[in-house]
């Protein structure tokens, strides 16, 4: 199958589930804030809107609140807008006149906002300006767009690049085309030998941002004609191969934990684990297929037979270092911001699977996850992690903390079938050392009590401590 078929095969699958549930409850029958927008715009791209399924589509969209402070104007503007401009029906321009924003602040809400002022041409000189300021900003030297300070998500980052590339399509400024290509390359670094990449940042593994990977990568192949973009593809794709259901459907959270689909977000049940309070399953899958579908039609417009695969190669900013070796590749991130941020111990995959997991997840309100679910030294004194306003940085293969609380230096040493971590604590204060192992992995050695459990998106992790200030673990990687 060519590359673009196995493409429009996941987006039409997606569909053809979205048509068959919404046609047996009448509606997604759990709460949406978009949903019904961007699967009327998937349902049409797959030849799959029927008048029956427009209708219902169309009627629970009429039904949301729309005076309510939360609902997601710049996402269903740009849902309506996309729709309008491919389909000609004038029908939904009640639903667009006149443009109503939210006014999130946030980088990926800002160009999406910017981006829907464009289709809409309104207020353009506004849009241009709003998204270069936010570009300027957010957007570092690496590449990388943070979408907030302090927030350093791979998935939001793919959002971004998507808004801005469109942006750059309508206006033909290269500032976009500019800050897209460093985006993608900057993304790219990290698409691991097993296709997975969204591991790090608010909304790990989530179908909303793989969906939107596939589309920039795409797009980046139509300007560059660089086929090592389609090995980068045909790898993420067959990532989330291994999550399809039956049915067509994929999980929010690429993680092989979520059974259902709920009704009401429990953030204290494990099978959501990788969820967070605002998200909804029927927003997440629709927006995944309209930018698989979208992918699709930009491929098959192109010659996409020679796929080639580009090598892997270790990369470092101030931020990352990827090292790779023959039987590996690890991941830092250097801690700091959001929780999902931080990977002091190293994301590790190996033939195909990771061996260690992600950190974090929803800070801001009761939740399954806490500041103990990060594999950092934990103060006893003061009962807070050492991450708390401290400085962190990078230097060659260790990282520094400088804390309040004292001094801790991390060196790593990466070797062919195990990597070796030791810790240096200096300070007058008690500390534990927290590390964390997949429930379903044995690979850390060292002096390690077993303590109980922490979540993130990874799932349920098993929590070892000890009290050591010169410390060493080893992580195993076989060389079978």
């Amino acid at each position: 199958m060519v590359l673009y078929e196995s493409i429009q095969k996941l987006s039409v699958d997606i569909s053809n589930f979205i048509k068959n549930h919404i046609h047996k409850f009448n509606g997604f029958n759990v709460r949406s804030f978009y949903g019904e927008t961007f699967a009327l715009n998937l349902l049409y791209l797959t030849n799959n809107l029927d008048e029956k399924s427009k209708k219902i589509l169309i009627s629970n969209y009429e039904k949301l609140d729309k005076s309510h402070p939360e609902f997601h104007w710049e996402f269903n503007n740009y849902a309506l807008l996309y729709y309008k401009t491919v389909s000609g029906d004038n029908s939904i321009d009640k639903f667009i006149e006149p443009l109503i924003f939210k006014n999130t602040p946030c980088t990926n809400w800002t160009l999406l906002r910017s981006n829907a002022r464009l289709m809409a041409k309104k207020d353009e000189d506004l849009a241009i300006k709003e998204a270069k300021e936010k570009i300027k900003k957010y957007q570092l030297k690496s590449g990388l767009i943070l979408d907030d300070p302090g927030v350093k998500s791979f998935q939001y980052h793919c959002f971004s690049m998507a808004m801005i590339i469109e942006i750059y399509e309508q206006i033909k400024d290269e500032f976009f085309k500019t800050s897209f290509l460093k985006g993608v390359e900057f993304i790219r670094h990290f698409i691991l030998s097993n296709g997975e990449t969204l591991y790090i940042g608010r909304g790990q593994n989530q179908s909303f941002g793989y969906g939107t990977l596939i589309y920039i990568l795409a797009v980046a192949y139509k300007y560059t004609n660089d086929k090592t973009l389609l090995g980068d593809i045909d790898l993420v794709l067959n990532f989330l191969l291994k999550f399809q259901r039956e049915d067509g459907s994929f999980p929010l959270v690429m993680n092989g934990i979520e059974k259902n689909i709920p009704k009401v977000i429990d953030m204290q049940n494990p099978e959501f684990a990788g969820w967070y309070p605002y998200n909804n399953y029927f927003d997440y899958l629709p927006f995944m297929g309209f930018f698989l579908a979208r992918a699709y039609y930009i491929l098959k417009n192109l010659y996409c037979r020679n796929i080639q695969y580009k090598q892997q190669k270790e990369y470092r900013d101030n931020d990352f270092i990827k090292i790779v070796k023959p039987n590996y590749e690890a991941v830092l991130s250097r801690p700091g911001g959001y929780w999902t941020n931080d990977l002091p111990i190293p994301y590790v995959v190996s033939k195909s699977k990771n061996l260690t997991p992600c950190y974090g997840g929803e800070q801001f309100q009761s939740s399954l996850y806490s500041l103990q679910g990060i594999a950092l030294p934990f103060c006893e004194t003061f009962k807070k992690s050492i991450r708390w306003k401290a400085i962190l940085f990078f230097i060659k293969n260790h990282l520094w903390i400088i804390s309040l609380f004292g001094i801790i230096i991390r060196e790593y040493k990466f070797l062919d079938d195990r990597i070796e971590i030791y810790t240096y604590i200096y300070s007058p204060f008690k500390f534990k050392n927290i590390y964390l192992e997949l429930e379903n992995k044995e690979v850390l050695n060292g002096d390690l009590k077993f303590e109980g459990y922490e979540y993130s998106a990874s799932g349920r992790l098993k929590k070892y401590i000890n009290f050591n200030k010169r410390d060493k673990i080893v992580i195993r990687v076989s060389n079978d």
